[in-house]
């Protein structure tokens, strides 16, 4: 009895002695510096780290690689996630592409979120997902697309021709009547205005003008265009999620709900300053034209439609992911 006793009152002591749980750290990486759409993954990593007691780290790391290159890190396990644009991705991951659509996402950024968020767990978009390796974990609602750059656009015959930094998806509609789209990189939207070879950009306003400097290179603004918001994520190795504990995987599922109300805090606190800058360095803001704008949103619909059969012809469930997203969209502007 006195042998069993000394044993058992060292293997107590010997697990008082371990820590609680050896500390996970995940390497994340994201193209670009540090911006709103960002802020909002700190957020999260501090969330996580809190549910988790501190068990669960997210190492950031921004201004690493390019916008192209995140599917690649996670299928080769080069890092543990990494930012995602679906424009990005429209060869290889194509149903993620449906929130891209033209005036298809609602202009209320926590009934974005919300549609986002629903998308992450789509059985369709994650076994798309699932093949490179990535799991979408945090999506980060985007502003309205408006319009910057060297052309002014007061309506539609002003598009005749302009060559535009645009997702291919929204793209389309502006094609519609003659403009050219194209879908260069953000980081290298304002060289490429500089340069001539771009007369417009479109992205998430106010904030990504700002941040990669699309307002340096331009002379115009149409901030009241609303393109559409793209769906732009921080997707995570498959392969380091699965190996997670379960409760760890609840944590950081739950934690994505707690940044619902925080969205539109993330951009608005800049957008006062960035309209003010805007305004300081000259550009002038132009008006669109309500009717030219109503005219978009019914050619959109056909625009919804040629992605529907596109992904059926692949042998994709467009139909299903559409309609499931436009389900989403919604009851969440309800």
């Amino acid at each position: 009895m006195l042998r069993i006793g000394l044993a058992i009152a060292a293997g107590v002591a010997a697990l008082v002695a371990l820590p609680a749980g050896a500390q996970t750290v995940w390497k994340v990486q994201i193209w670009g510096p540090k911006r709103a759409s960002t802020d909002l993954f700190e957020k999260y990593a501090k969330e996580v780290a809190q549910r988790t007691g501190g068990q669960m780290k997210l190492e950031i790391a921004y201004g690493k690689g390019a916008p192209t290159d995140s599917a690649d890190l996670l299928k080769s396990g080069t890092v543990d996630g990494a930012y995602f644009c679906a424009q990005y991705y429209a060869d290889k991951m194509p149903l993620t592409t449906v929130i891209d659509l033209p005036m298809f996402a609602p202009p209320d950024l926590k009934a974005v979120a919300k549609v986002e968020l629903a998308l992450a767990d789509q059985p369709a978009i994650d076994a798309e997902l699932a093949k490179w390796n990535t799991k979408m974990l945090l999506p980060t609602p985007m502003p309205q697309y408006q319009l910057m750059g060297t052309r002014r656009v007061a309506s539609i015959e002003d598009l005749q021709g302009a060559r535009v930094r645009i997702s291919g998806e929204m793209g389309k509609i502006l094609a519609e009547y003659g403009a050219q789209p194209s879908v260069i990189a953000s980081t290298e939207s304002a060289a490429a205005l500089r340069s001539g070879k771009l007369d417009l950009v479109a992205l998430p306003y106010s904030y990504s003008f700002a941040t990669f400097k699309i307002d340096d290179a331009s002379k115009y603004v149409t901030d009241q265009v609303s393109l559409g918001a793209p769906l732009c994520y921080v997707g995570v190795s498959r392969k380091s999620w699965d190996a997670l504990p379960a409760a760890t995987r609840k944590a950081m599922s739950e934690a994505r709900e707690q940044l619902l109300g925080h969205y539109q805090d993330a951009y608005s606190a800049e957008d006062a300053a960035n309209v003010a800058s805007f305004k300081a360095k000259g550009l002038e803001f132009v008006a669109f034209k309500p009717v030219d704008r109503a005219r978009l949103v019914a050619r959109a619909i056909k625009v919804w439609q040629a992605w529907v059969d596109a992904r059926e012809k692949q042998g994709l469930p467009g139909r299903e992911v559409f309609e499931f997203t436009q389900q989403r969209i919604r009851e969440a502007s309800r």
